[in-house]
C-alpha cells in the first residue's frame, strides 16, 4: 500500500518544547524535554472566553492547527490515542465523590469533541473526522486524508494530539513522553510517498506523530516509523 501527496505546511506544538531551538535540540538528542517546565500556548487568535473553555489537549491542538491553516477552512482528520483521557478520569472521580458530573464536561470528553471544538470555533463546516487507530494513527490519518483528496478536496488538515494520562494516576499504561500536537496541511501531488511495510519484531509506540516530527526537524527525507506488527516508510525527494 502506497500513497503520495504534498505537505504544504506543518507545525508541532508541545507543552514543553516551546521554540524552534528546543525542537531542533530535542530532535538531535541534545535536549530532554522532561527537564523543561510545562507551559501552554496563549492562542491569542481566540477570544479569552473561548480560550478558557479549552482543555490542555485542545489548546495544543488549536495552536498546531492554526499555525498551518491561518484561517483557511478545509476538511480535517484528527487522530488521537489519549483523547480527553485526563478529563475522563476527573469525571470518574467527581462521579464517585459527588454522584453527578457536569453535562458540559461530559460532552467534551467524547473522542470527537476536540475536532468538533475546532470546527465550531473556526466556523468551519467542512467535513471533520476523528480517528482512534491503535499505534499507527498518524499514518492512517494521512491515508484517510489522501482518500479525501482523491474525492476532490483541494487540501486536508491532518492533526494528531496526545496529552498523556497524568503521572499521579496509578494506571499501568504507556504514556507519551510529553504532551504534543502535530498538524500537517496536505494537497494532491507527489512530494511525499508513504508506504506500508510488514517487518517482524518491531517495538512500536503510539506517538508516531511525535517521532515523525523528530525526523522532520532533523531534516530527514527517507525514514521509517516502526510499530508492533508493521511499519510505514516516509520518503521525499529534496
Amino acid at each position: 500500500m502506497s500513497i503520495s501527496f504534498r505537505i504544504t505546511r506543518w507545525h508541532a506544538a508541545s507543552a514543553r518544547l516551546n521554540t524552534p531551538e528546543h525542537w531542533q535540540a530535542w530532535a538531535k538528542g541534545e535536549l530532554d524535554a522532561a527537564t523543561l517546565p510545562e507551559s501552554r500556548p496563549d492562542l491569542a487568535f481566540l477570544p479569552a472566553i473561548q480560550r478558557r473553555r479549552l482543555s490542555p489537549a485542545a489548546r495544543l491542538m488549536f495552536d498546531a492547527a492554526h499555525q498551518v491553516t491561518e484561517g483557511v477552512h478545509c476538511p480535517t482528520v484528527l487522530v488521537s490515542h489519549d483523547g480527553e483521557l485526563n478529563r475522563s478520569f476527573d469525571l470518574w472521580q467527581t462521579l464517585l465523590k459527588e454522584h453527578s458530573v457536569s453535562p458540559t464536561s461530559f460532552g467534551l470528553s467524547v473522542h470527537n469533541a476536540l475536532v468538533g471544538q475546532w470546527s465550531m470555533l473556526q466556523g468551519d463546516t467542512s467535513e471533520h473526522t476523528a480517528l482512534a487507530a491503535r499505534e499507527s494513527g498518524w499514518e492512517l490519518a494521512f491515508l484517510e486524508a489522501a482518500a479525501m483528496l482523491e474525492e476532490g478536496c483541494d487540501r486536508v488538515l491532518v492533526l494528531a494530539v496526545d496529552y498523556p494520562l497524568a503521572n499521579d494516576i496509578p494506571v499501568a499504561c504507556r504514556r507519551a513522553p510529553f504532551p504534543y500536537a502535530v498538524a500537517a496541511l496536505i494537497e494532491a501531488g507527489n512530494g511525499w510517498t508513504l508506504e506500508r511495510r510488514n517487518p517482524a519484531g518491531q517495538n512500536g509506540d503510539y506517538w508516531g506523530a511525535l517521532q515523525w516530527a523528530k525526523q522532520m526537524w532533523a531534516g530527514q527525507t527517507d525514514f521509517c516509523n516502526p510499530y508492533t506488527d508493521h511499519a510505514w516508510q516516509w520518503h521525499t525527494t529534496p
